[in-house]
């Protein structure tokens, strides 16, 4: 008579199910004899293990294992069931589709753009900078991860992955989906990620001299510079410029302001150009250029200066010296020249620009005043011809040189309307006028088109333009 199995599988073997529910193991009881063992198949076991709740991820592998274990070995837990665990997600992040920056000062190696060996260590690169509409960065929002399931067959839900977070400074703004961070204003933009803080800063700080350790400087916004701007090197900046220290030979050229602590020196090759007003404590050997005004505290010295408004020295004992001024309404200053007689010009009513234009339109009318008697006396001459025998070539040619003739024609008649046109501005600047407590010999005064020499020392006047001539009166 044979010997009878035990009815249930569960009196010889045990299951186990991990803490997280993603792995289930079994075993033969501790003491089970390894006849007891035998009999029992997998279709047992698994039958076995959903009554013991585990209905997912039994592994053949694993029960095949557990019915094949030897005699002689020990009790021990073999894996039978394994879960899938839940696949997480990405969370949200920013994406940056311009260049950051997140330092001050030098702003970078030395660059040569054009390959060759030659480097010119001035240009250090340029500041990451951006104008108003930029996209800064894309948000991208969080990917979520996929559920797993537990051996008991119960979904386990991944983790919800975190959405980003940022702050916006004042020069920042989202877009219309809120997905992007646009610059609301020109400037350089920052990033601080432990705040996850996004700006745009209008007004970029250099510490100290703009000299090799920095390096040419061009920024879209307003520059503050620490100290002075060295010989050979240049600023460049869409907004304003303030400069604590000196332009000593340096090259600013700015879209608004130009402030300078100290003075302006151009040396050989210094300038300095502004879309707005220049302010300087004095202006030596400099090619300073406004389109509003240009004011110095003390002096202007052997310089070249414009201003599409007014020209001022403020010192009471402010100084105008050699070189030209040049501005369209008027030029004030304490004194104009200087006791050795140095040629100084001073030039009120119109631009420069304009008054070289008008010369120049002048000369171009005489030029082609000229061309055109030419052209009717080669005329003329062709006709006599014709007068006397047939001759087909005199013909065309006098065809060619009538042609010539109206289009040059046309040429003088707009060139005399752009001379009515100029003329015209020139009276709208008729109160235009030249200021000074005192004015020496050597220098010349200029309104509009008209010229006046001094040649002796003046105490208080006022120059103006009268009828087309200048006029001096007391000052006021």
């Amino acid at each position: 008579m044979g010997q009878e199995r035990e009815p249930d599988i569960g009196s010889v073997l045990e299951v186990e199910i991990g803490l997280d529910g993603l792995t289930a193991r079994a075993r033969w009881k501790p003491g089970t004899r390894p006849e007891e063992r035998a009999g029992w198949n997998s279709a047992d076991v698994e039958s076995f293990l959903v009554k013991s709740g585990i209905h997912f991820g039994v592994a053949e592998e694993g029960l095949t294992r557990l019915l094949n274990v030897r005699a002689d070995d020990e009790a021990g837990w073999v894996e039978v069931a394994r879960g899938i665990p839940p696949e997480p997600g990405q969370p949200g992040r920013i994406e940056w589709l311009t260049q950051d920056s997140k330092a001050e000062g030098a702003q970078g190696e030395p660059q040569d753009p054009s390959g060759a060996n030659r480097v010119d260590l001035r240009d250090r690169g340029g500041i990451p900078s951006v104008s108003p509409g930029t996209p800064l960065v894309r948000v991208v929002p969080p990917i979520p991860g996929k559920n797993g399931m537990s051996v008991r067959g119960v979904s386990i839900p991944a983790p919800t992955p975190g959405a980003i977070t940022v702050v916006l400074g004042p020069g920042a703004q989202w877009n219309e989906d809120h997905t992007t961070v646009l610059s609301r204003v020109a400037g350089h933009p920052v990033y601080n990620p432990r705040r996850r803080w996004i700006d745009v800063q209008p007004m970029y700080r250099v510490q100290g001299d703009v000299d090799y350790g920095v390096g040419h400087v061009s920024f879209e916004g307003s520059l503050h510079i620490g100290g002075s701007v060295q010989p050979g090197f240049r600023v460049k900046a869409s907004g304003d410029v303030v400069i604590d220290g000196a332009v000593d030979g340096g090259i600013v050229e700015s879209g608004g302001d130009v402030k300078v602590g100290a003075g302006i020196y151009g040396g050989t090759r210094g300038s300095v150009r502004a879309g707005g007003s220049v302010q300087a404590k004095f202006i030596q050997q400099g090619r300073v250029s406004a389109e509003l005004d240009v004011v110095a505290q003390r002096s202007i010295l052997h310089s070249e200066t414009s201003a599409g408004r007014d020209i001022q020295v403020l010192s009471p004992a402010g100084t105008i010296a050699g070189g030209t001024c040049t501005a369209v309404h008027r030029i004030r200053a304490a004194v104009l020249g200087s006791p050795m007689a140095v040629p100084t010009t001073v030039a009120v009513g119109l631009p420069q620009t304009v008054r070289d234009r008008w010369r120049s339109v002048q000369e171009e009318l005489r030029r082609m005043d000229g061309q055109r008697s030419k052209l009717r006396l080669a005329i003329q001459v062709l006709e006599k011809r014709l007068q006397v025998r047939q001759d087909p070539g005199a013909v065309g040619m006098i065809q060619k040189l009538q042609r010539d003739l109206v289009e040059l024609d046309e040429r003088i008649q707009e060139s005399r309307l752009e001379l009515q046109m100029i003329a015209e501005d020139m009276r709208q600047f008729q109160d235009a006028a030249v200021s000074a407590h005192k004015v020496y010999p050597g220098v010349k005064i200029i309104i509009g088109n008209a010229m006046y020499t001094v040649i002796q020392e003046m105490d208080r006047v006022r120059f103006t333009l009268d009828g087309g001539e200048i006029r001096v009166s007391p000052e006021g």
